[in-house]
């Protein structure tokens, strides 16, 4: 249930009893000047009346909001509101009125005016009425709003983790299955390699089952992966692989996306080492620069060698991650330069929970 707005907050409350000692302090002193009327009833008058009505406002708001045009029809709304409108006339105007004569009975002057004052005192509840319709009505919207606004957000939060899930999905299966077709040859060709082999896929499917849940890691987790990854395809590759890591050492706790870079290096592995004849040699350098991480990924590769074809699922899901999380399409670039392909990647650094160092 909306709560009062009223009683949201002591600066409501404030606002709120603010016009209405205002009004009070107004009605006295009309009675006052203009009418000539004592201090005494002119004071008591204004309180009775603006007090009374104050608390018929704050009751008001819980009939508007029973009477929401949503559960109503229009003819019902009208007359629901005609009928609470009399209801609160006659209570407040008849109940202040029969106080106001019990404490002034002998005060003749000011019981005429009195009962001379009751049209133009029904015409103004009418308007505070009607005014306080208009400005709760105001308040039912805006919180009605707000709450599509948190409603809308909260599933496009869903539609963004559920791409993210989607993206990652397509990535592990990818490696996966050129895994799975390089052990299927070892074990003729080479079935110790195949053994060790296994084992270093199974720690590194490991990590990625214990992070899918999990939007971000830190520089040295991924960092970790990534050589199991490249220690399995040393494996295969031998002599034509080489790596290597620069990491400025207040890298390490940074937080990354999970299993971000693992594209990245299946890529250098896809299109450097399968048809090349000589060393492939990846190089990574980490930078921490005014708070972004600046990862640069390089390969050289040789230029003419027909290259392995693939889905090219890898660039274009990094971009598409890093554009969900950190609503920039301007964090990965490529390049190529002779015959070395380079990969930068920047990572804005905040502080994200329940991300810690290995």
């Amino acid at each position: 249930m909306i709560k009062h707005p009223v009683f949201q907050s002591l600066r409501t409350f404030s606002i709120y009893y603010g016009i209405w000692i205002l009004l009070g302090g107004v009605h006295f002193f009309l009675l006052y000047l203009l009418y000539r009327q004592p201090v005494l009833p002119a004071f008591t008058d204004a309180l009775i009346f603006n007090f009374s009505y104050s608390i018929f406002g704050l009751i008001l708001w819980y009939a508007i909001r029973f009477g929401q045009p949503k559960n109503l029809s229009l003819s019902t709304l009208a007359l629901y509101q005609v009928v609470f409108l009399a209801i609160i006339l006659f209570v407040w105007a008849g109940g202040s009125y029969s106080l106001l004569r019990l404490l002034f009975p002998l005060k003749y002057n000011y019981q005429d005016f009195l009962e001379n004052s009751i049209p133009w005192r029904l015409i103004s509840g009418v308007f505070y009425y009607f005014l306080l319709v208009l400005v709760y009505y105001l308040v039912i919207y805006y919180q009605n709003l707000q709450e599509r606004i948190k409603t809308e957000g909260r599933l496009n939060e869903m539609v963004r983790e559920s791409e993210l899930n989607l993206l990652k999905s397509q990535i592990n299966p990818h490696f996966l299955f050129n895994s799975l077709n390089s052990i299927s040859s070892l074990t003729i060709t080479n079935p110790e390699q195949a053994r060790e082999m296994t084992i270093k896929l199974s720690d590194f499917l490991r990590y990625s089952v214990s992070m899918g849940n999990n939007k971000f890691s830190t520089l040295t987790k991924e960092l970790e992966h990534i050589r199991r990854y490249l220690d399995i395809e040393k494996v295969r590759f031998g002599t034509k692989l080489a790596y290597d890591f620069s990491i400025d050492k207040d890298c390490f706790d940074c937080v990354i996306p999970v299993m971000i870079l693992q594209p990245l290096f299946e890529n250098a592995v896809k299109h450097g080492v399968y048809e090349s004849t000589g060393e492939v040699k990846v190089e990574t350098i980490a930078k921490c620069i005014n708070g972004y991480l600046e990862l640069r990924i390089t390969n050289n590769f040789e230029p003419g060698a027909p290259s392995k074809k693939g889905a090219g699922i890898g660039l274009v899901n990094i971009r598409e991650r890093v554009k969900l999380l950190y609503k920039d399409d301007q964090l990965l670039k490529t390049m190529v330069k002779g015959n070395q392909f380079e990969v930068l990647l920047v990572f804005p650094q905040k502080k994200i929970e329940n991300t810690a160092k290995p």
